[in-house]
């Protein structure tokens, strides 16, 4: 036996198994304890603060499998790395294979708590120790089957101002037939988040060369953990929503040309994003649906490229403050936080590998709803544009080629709005069609002149055309839009009692051509249907048309001087066609209240201008009250410059003449009971020179009842109308007005009245001189002088009368009192003369004596004659002694006989004359003989109608320088 022991047979194979026995002693106890206390001395030694944990260490000396639980390393207590289990396959052909060699390695739920710092530190960098060759080469490994089950990373970022944290759970890591050198390997990586986020990583990784391909997804990545991640960075904050992405990549580090690094990504989505700017608790922007398609990134080229960006159902709300800012500004403002470091000046680096290359084929906006609020004026304005849908074309980071889009939208519901066209990032230069159709002018009331006294209640706007921008310095206006515009339904009233002001069925302006700086208006042709517009004269007398635009300046009072920095735009229209247009008229300062309207107007204005040029053209014509009283107007003036040069004509034809009734009743003290106006009113202004012509026609007026006011004219108002009207009952009058615009008090109506004033007082003061004027001679015919006792007519008086005739028969209206009352005492005196001259001619042989002319002697004897034969016997005349002694005692016998004789004569005629004295009825008889002459040389021509001339019989004649004289009067 001790032989057989000491024998090689027994020796080697004990040597052997005491050999294995050793091994297997060190294998299965010793290598874990070296494990143990190596890893434990390292940590120690080489990780500063940390400490090592380590559960179970196994190892199979004979099969080469390591498996150690429960492995930890902490941080002053704090755990930051950790594995439940760690089992290695090491291969024994690594011996041959000059590669470490493991057929399996799995990592049974690893754990990491990564930190960064605020200062921007790694804390599992410090589980990293210092190399001395950090340059040294990778090591040979082959790692057949690498598995990483159930890992878990809680990670924090302390160095960004939300200090985010994410947990990754579970993790799960293969990698297949991976070596150092060069062919890599294949693995496969799927993460999770304690948030529902899927993270897949597929591909081979090469780390000689460096190098991988493969394929990478990211599903439901919240919203909210890329802004907290990138808050930093971000200029607005992603309150909610979601990302998809999915692709494929291609990354090397190529000796001599460093990273090349390609990835394309066919659809990257979002969902249900919400967009805010910073510090806002309200989200601006939705977007229900967007995505990228085909996104492609070659990096080391610098080129971004992606076929479409679609956006489905976005919703906005944009905003323009008080101050003009817009809210999308602050939406994309650069972030600004307290850790965020100056920025430091770099230079300018150039050269075009410097520049990125970026290309967004089309942009596709559909179903968005934006909201816009319009702060800037008050009230604010809100603008709903949706549905709305946008299309464009290339994008580029070049800025200066233009963009191709289309946009289509409805404003708050009613108003369809498309533009398109192309615009150029860089400058803002466009070219644009746009057609927007019933905009509300209401909606956008604040943008118009604000006048406080009226009130806009309707109106629609509608445009068609290209919008032009081309901003400095190129040549040209900055803003041009040519085209059509139509407003509809147009109504402004006054805002005080809501009467309507101006108003129109249909505007449509053809060929509009605006501009703005220069700013400038251009019109081919506005067509206007059914205009209205009123002019109120209110109880204070003010005029509508003045209080509502504001307060005129008092007369005579110089304009402002015009401001040099701001010119009036020119203004050019080339037609303005009105059709069934009504211009209304009402005086509300005369009671009853007057009110005329201008009707069916219609007609066209031709060539208006602000600028001067050639004149405006004007051709209206309409009616009053009914289509049986037209109106014309036509003629020419010069818009820019009227007071240099008008000629307009205005024609009133059959206006019925009782809708004047407020004002007869109040200035004339009639109503009118009938009768017809027609007018011709002709303005020439030249060089601020005023020719004006009033050709007035009023047929049959007849006044109507007397109507008590205190502003009625002091004339007899019946008699004027008389007086004026010709034998068809038509007064005919032409008032040419003259004067200068240069006169502060000269104004054109005012000075009318006061001719029309003055032509009544005339006509009435002297009735026979008006009829004079038209007919010659009858201006004498008023008074007609007899001789006393006589009632024959004068030759003059006869041809008077002839004329008086003919201008009354001219003017029916006029009634004509002749005085009849009895002849006057110097008619008595004629008469009694007459009869006494008339007995002496029975004396005398039959013939009158000229008894004034006759000898002292003729006549004493005359009167014995007629003393004898009146009273049968010769006359006893009383002594004259007395008259002779009255002679004087110095007079000689001739003048006693004279003075003798006279006494006689006196004496006779005081008996003879009584005795033919005329009585009462003889004067009633030469009144009535005087009227009728007057009478019969008026009607002797039959051209007058005998009713209209009275024989007055409570009128008498007067004395008038020896004459009786006859006054005739008109009524």
């Amino acid at each position: 036996m001790a032989k057989f022991v000491r024998s090689k047979l027994f020796v080697i194979p004990a040597l052997l198994v005491l050999a294995v026995g050793l091994y297997a002693l060190a294998g299965f106890w010793l290598v874990p304890k070296l494990i143990r206390s190596q890893a434990t001395q390292f940590v120690a030694t080489e990780l500063r603060d940390k400490s090592l944990a380590l559960g179970e260490i196994r190892f199979n000396p004979f099969n080469f499998q390591l498996d150690v639980r429960d492995i930890a390393i902490s941080d002053r207590g704090k755990r930051m790395v950790a594995l439940q289990r760690l089992f290695a396959d090491f291969e024994a052909k690594s011996l041959w294979k000059r590669a470490w060699t493991f057929a399996r390695v799995d990592l049974d739920a690893p754990y990491a708590d990564t930190l960064i710092r605020p200062d921007g530190s790694l804390n599992l960098a410090e589980l990293a120790p210092e190399s001395d060759t950090p340059d040294a080469p990778l090591p040979h490994v082959w790692i057949e089957d690498l598995a990483v089950r159930r890992g878990r990373v809680d990670f924090a970022d302390q160095s960004r101002s939300l200090q985010p944290r994410k947990v990754l759970s579970p993790i799960e890591f293969s990698l297949k037939n991976f070596h150092t050198t060069s062919g890599g390997g294949g693995f496969r990586l799927a993460a999770s988040s304690d948030e529902g986020e899927r993270f897949n990583w597929s591909g081979r990784l090469s780390l000689k060369p460096l190098a991988s391909d493969g394929r990478f997804g990211i599903a439901a990545l919240k919203a909210r953990s890329v802004h907290e991640f990138f808050s930093d960075e971000l200029p607005l904050q992603l309150s909610q929503g979601a990302f998809d992405l999915s692709g494929s990549y291609r990354f090397a580090i190529v000796p001599q040309a460093g990273m090349r690094l390609e990835a394309t990504l066919p659809r990257i989505t979002a969902t249900d994003l919400g967009l805010r700017a910073s510090g806002i608790d309200r989200d601006w922007v939705t977007l229900p649906k967007a995505s990228l398609d085909n996104t492609r990134l070659v990096l080391h080229e610098q080129r971004l490229t992606i076929d479409a960006l679609h956006v489905t159902g976005l919703k906005a709300e944009l905003r323009r403050e008080a101050d003009g800012s817009l809210n999308l500004d602050r939406l994309l403002a650069p972030p600004t936080t307290a850790s965020t470091a100056p920025a430091t000046a770099t230079p300018a680096t150039t050269g075009a590998g410097d520049d990125w290359q970026f290309a967004l084929g089309k942009v596709e906006l559909a179903q968005a709803d934006v909201a816009f609020e319009d702060r800037a004026v008050t009230p604010a304005v809100k603008f709903q544009l949706a549905p709305l849908a946008l299309s464009t074309g290339g994008l580029s980071l070049d800025f200066s080629k233009p963009v191709a889009f289309n946009l289509q939208t409805t404003v708050n519901g009613v108003a369809p709005l498309t533009v398109s066209g192309e615009v150029v990032p860089d400058t803002v230069a466009a070219k644009l069609q746009v057609d927007v159709a019933k905009l509300p002018l209401l909606q956008v009331k604040p943008y118009l002149p604000d006048y406080p006294a009226l009130q806009l209640q309707s109106g629609a706007v509608a445009a068609n055309g290209t919008l032009t921008l081309q901003p400095e310095p190129a040549p040209g206006p900055e803003l041009r839009f040519a085209g059509t515009a139509t407003v509809t339904g147009f109504d402004l009233t006054e805002a005080a009692n809501r009467r309507p002001f101006l108003s129109w069925d249909r505007l449509v302006a053809e060929g509009v051509d605006y501009t703005m700086a220069p700013d400038t208006l251009s019109i081919d042709t506005v067509r206007t249907t059914k205009p209205f517009a009123r002019v109120i004269v209110a109880p204070d007398r003010s005029v509508n048309l003045v209080t509502l635009f504001g307060d005129a300046a008092p007369t005579g009072t110089p304009a402002p001087p015009a401001m040099a920095s701001a010119p009036e735009m020119p203004i050019k229209i080339g037609r303005l066609l009105l059709d069934n247009g009504v211009m209304s008229f009402a005086d509300l300062s005369i009671e009853p209240n007057f009110q005329a309207n201008i009707q069916a107007l219609r007609g066209s204005i031709t060539g208006v201008s602000t600028v001067g040029g050639k004149p405006t053209k004007i051709d209206l014509d309409g009616h009053v009250i009914n289509r049986f009283s037209p109106v014309e107007i036509n003629g020419e003036t010069n818009v820019a410059a009227y007071d240099q040069h008008t000629d307009v004509r205005m024609k009133f034809s059959n206006i019925e003449l009782p809708i004047f009734n407020p004002y007869s009743g109040r200035y004339a003290g009639y109503a009118i009971a009938k009768g017809k106006l027609t007018t011709e009113l002709h303005y020439r202004i030249d060089d601020r020179k005023l020719a004006a012509d009033h050709h007035v026609i009023i047929d049959q007026l007849e006044w109507g009842q007397a109507i008590d006011s205190k502003d009625k004219v002091s004339l007899p108002i019946r008699l004027a109308t008389s007086l004026l009207k010709n034998r068809k009952g038509v007064i005919d009058l032409n008032l040419p007005v003259t004067g200068s615009l240069d006169d502060p008090t000269f104004r054109v109506w005012p000075v009318v009245w006061q001719i029309i004033k003055n032509l009544l007082v005339k006509i009435v003061a002297a009735p026979f001189d008006f009829i004079g004027s038209l007919f010659k001679g009858a201006e004498n015919a008023q008074f007609v002088d007899f001789a006393p006792g006589s009632a024959e007519l004068p030759e003059a008086s006869k041809t008077a009368l002839a004329a008086l005739a003919q201008g009354l028969a001219d003017r029916p209206a006029l009634k004509l009192d002749i005085p009849a009352g009895p002849a006057l005492a110097a008619d008595a005196a004629a008469l009694t003369q007459q009869r006494f001259v008339a007995a002496l001619a029975t004396v005398n042989d039959g013939a009158a004596p000229d008894y004034a002319t006759l000898e002292r002697k003729d006549k004493l004897n005359l009167l014995e004659d007629l003393y004898r034969k009146e009273l049968g016997h010769k006359p006893r005349p009383p002594e004259t002694a007395q008259v002779a002694a009255e002679a004087g005692e110095d007079s000689t016998r001739k003048e006693r006989k004279a003075a003798r004789q006279y006494g006689e004569t006196a004496w006779l005629e005081e008996q003879l004359r009584p005795r033919y004295q005329v009585d009462d009825n003889e004067l009633v008889k030469l009144g009535q003989a005087r009227a009728t002459a007057v009478q019969e040389a008026l009607l002797a021509g039959d051209a007058l109608d005998p009713a209209r001339v009275f024989l007055a019989g409570n009128q008498q004649a007067e004395v008038k320088d020896d004459k009786v004289r006859v006054k005739l009067e008109l009524e």
